[in-house]
């Protein structure tokens, strides 16, 4: 593999170790265990995160300015922490949450140091490149357009492979799984620029980041979210499971040959709320309406937050008519509450229920037809679809 050490770097760039969760104001929204090996003590919610990393102070405008612009980055390399090397980089989650990212580079930074005592330094520099690269949480591999030429144990091990020669053999084409469409892993590569994509691999759900690390090749990382720590899996805003979770529930549900339906809703007219009375009313409203979905449906149902005023709920029901039923009740909660600062809000609901060979997908796209139909017909409706 031509220019080792760019590959590492790139490697070393995207490995996720530690995090913390911060609010606009930079307090402490969760933080995952391992941070306390940096810092000395556990951040607690609501504290300010300065404490815990003197390093920002003096640059927390440029930071805040991560939440304006969603594609910022702030960076600090390199930096000394409790006897480790760590680079510390603040990005953008959504409009109220930014991550710090802690990617401890200790070993590398060591090697790199010890291979100045050494005359043959590519060789050196590529057995780094190995050990570290072996050494990581997230399953990583290197392509150029067609195959791909390098991978660390991780990855190997989840295919069964020994070596890089028998994931040749093996033509992993892991860009159909994502889009049929895509012809090669450039072709992903470019894809994967209009953001974060999911994969699903067995009954694992990975997050799929690319970085090019030369005209001819690119890093792929592939982070497992179903071994992250809970709340990673949590909408900062309402405090719901995001839609992957949702999706595990229901594949897990169709395995057990489980009867329930799936509700798509969508909140009427809610840009109009958001351009008359601002975004922060709009995100009060948001949390006001799932208040009052969790004060009436059952511990047994789910409901997620699908993206802005989109939400999905998981039922459990004995038949479709039940289902239908209890939404319709909900519906009309919604249509008579009164909301602070705007007074009235309604809702449409799209509903599909389960049938012999279902799967997430058909289930949502029945759901979502019904909405759509819900939408055009007037809104404020609960329509069913069974085909």
């Amino acid at each position: 593999m031509r220019n080792v050490q760019i590959i590492l770097n790139a490697i070393l760039s995207k490995n996720i170790f530690e995090y913390i969760l911060v609010d606009r104001k930079l307090h402490v929204i969760s933080a995952s265990q391992g941070v306390r090996k940096y810092v000395n003590a556990m951040p607690k919610e609501g504290d300010d995160v300065l404490e815990y990393l003197p390093e920002l102070v003096g640059n927390e405008e440029e930071i805040k300015q991560i939440f304006v612009e969603k594609y910022c980055l702030y960076t600090l390399e390199s930096v000394y922490k409790n006897n480790d090397y760590v680079n510390i980089s603040v990005e953008y989650c959504d409009q109220n949450t930014a991550i710090i990212l802690l990617h401890n580079i200790t070993a590398i930074t060591r090697a790199q140091q010890n291979l100045l005592q050494y005359s043959n330094e590519s060789t050196l520099l590529y057995n780094t490149l190995q050990k570290v690269v072996d050494s990581q949480n997230t399953m990583l591999f290197v392509t150029n357009a067609e195959k791909i030429e390098f991978a660390n144990k991780k990855f190997l091990n989840f295919f069964h492979a020994e070596n890089i020669e028998e994931i040749q053999k093996k033509e992993l084409k892991l860009y159909q799984k994502l889009d049929a469409s895509l012809q090669n892993y450039r072709e992903l590569f470019v894809s994967l620029k209009e953001g974060e994509k999911y994969l699903k691999l067995g009954k694992d759900i990975f997050i799929v980041q690319a970085t090019q690390i030369e005209a001819a090749h690119t890093l792929f990382t592939l982070t497992k979210i179903t071994d992250f720590p809970h709340e990673m899996q949590l909408d900062p805003l309402t405090g719901l499971y995001r839609k992957d979770y949702l999706n595990e529930m229901v594949e897990k549900s169709l395995q057990e040959k489980r009867n329930f339906a799936l509700v798509v809703m969508d909140l009427d007219n809610f840009k109009q709320i958001n351009d008359t009375y601002g975004h922060l009313t709009g995100d009060k409203v948001l949390k006001a309406f799932v208040m009052l979905l969790k004060q009436h449906i059952r511990k047994t149902d789910l409901l997620v937050r699908w993206g802005g005023d989109e939400f999905l709920l998981f039922l459990e029901d004995g038949s479709p008519e039940n289902a239908i039923l209890k939404i319709e009740n909900i519906r009309k909660l919604i249509d008579e509450y009164h909301f602070e600062t705007i007074d009235h809000l309604s809702c449409s609901f799209g509903l599909s229920y389960t049938k012999e060979n279902d799967s997430v997908d058909s289930l949502l796209q029945r759901a979502d037809k019904a909405l759509y139909e819900a939408k055009i017909k007037g809104k404020n409706k609960v329509l069913f679809k069974e085909e």
